[in-house]
């Protein structure tokens, strides 16, 4: 909480430490701001020379991290910083008073493209992190995901921060299977098989393990195998489920859908593209592209939606 905006009665032992801290006996000297108590963020109270008590309202002892890049969304005491292409996080200060340098963050990376030539597989969803880091002030650097053949989302700092570098690339989605033995490619999560008979087949892939799941493998014939989400390997012809961030609730890297049976529409709650003419994954999502029952569809180089880069901080209390 901040110190009162208005009123009378302002007081040294009460409001300002209160809010600040300290210790008796109280100096007015300790509340220069940046002097010790008060943190620089508290912009109307003086750093030096003549200090009243009325310079106080409305201060708070709380200054959240200092950045700029990415776009800022707000949602009760936090910000959200969203990247939906590559660029730069670059952190100019560092939280101070009651604040502190947690991030949240969410990365996906972009989903495979469906396989294509009679009843391919569904693409497999990028593989998806989240987690906590403490941030320093410095420039981070993001890179998003495009899907399809170029899909590694990832972020990271200079080399003072290459303990958090280390774990921060997710991998992008594996492309589904093609018949003609055209099998499925792993990713973050893997890419989906095709049609099979004595012939004809392309084999499902796996997913990478805290990213994603596998495909799955159709023994029916003239279908295309569902690719692997976050939240589940694909199944018969659907694609596996989203993964849920919990911060805001939100749903990513569902897999594309396999191809259904001669040019049939297959679609679903909570996965990726649908299956039939090789749909493409939705931008930003790192959904898998969907399987195509004919020529026309994608095998590894489109069809997978973009991935995706989200911080979290907290801004007040």
């Amino acid at each position: 909480m901040a110190v009162k905006s208005s009123g009378d009665n302002l007081s040294l032992g009460g409001d300002v430490v209160g809010e600040f801290g300290g210790s008796a006996p109280h100096a007015m000297s300790e509340y220069y701001r940046g002097a010790g108590e008060v943190p620089s963020s508290a912009t109307d109270v003086p750093a030096s020379g003549e200090l009243m008590m009325s310079d106080f309202y409305g201060a708070a002892n709380y200054a959240p991290i200092a950045y700029t890049g990415g776009t800022t969304t707000t949602s009760g005491d936090y910000k959200f910083i969203t990247f939906t292409s590559s660029g730069t996080w670059a952190v100019s200060g560092t939280a101070g008073g009651a604040a502190d340098n947690t991030v949240d963050y969410l990365m996906v990376a972009g989903g495979g493209g469906g396989g294509k030539k009679y009843h391919g597989g569904g693409g497999g969803a990028g593989g998806m992190l989240s987690g906590t880091f403490e941030a320093s002030a410095q420039n981070y650097t993001v890179t998003v995901g495009a899907g399809g053949a170029s899909s590694t989302s990832s972020w990271g700092g200079s080399g003072s921060n290459t303990a958090v570098t280390g774990r921060t690339t997710c991998i992008g989605g594996g492309h589904g299977a093609a018949s003609y033995r055209g099998h499925a490619a792993s990713g973050g999560s893997g890419g989906g098989g095709a049609f099979r008979n004595a012939d004809w087949f392309g084999l499902a892939a796996s997913g990478t393990s805290g990213q994603g799941n596998s495909g799955a493998n159709v023994g029916t014939a003239y279908h295309g195998g569902g690719g692997g989400g976050k939240g589940s390997s694909g199944s018969g012809t659907t694609g596996g489920s989203k993964g849920t961030w919990s911060p805001n609730s939100t749903q990513y890297a569902g897999g594309g859908y396999g191809a259904p049976n001669y040019n049939g529409a297959s679609s679903g709650s909570g996965q990726g593209a649908s299956g039939g003419l090789g749909g493409s994954g939705a931008a930003n999502t790192g959904a898998g592209g969907g399987g195509s029952d004919r020529n026309g569809g994608n095998q590894g180089a489109s069809g997978g939606g973009s991935g995706i880069v989200i911080f979290r901080i907290k801004y007040q209390n």
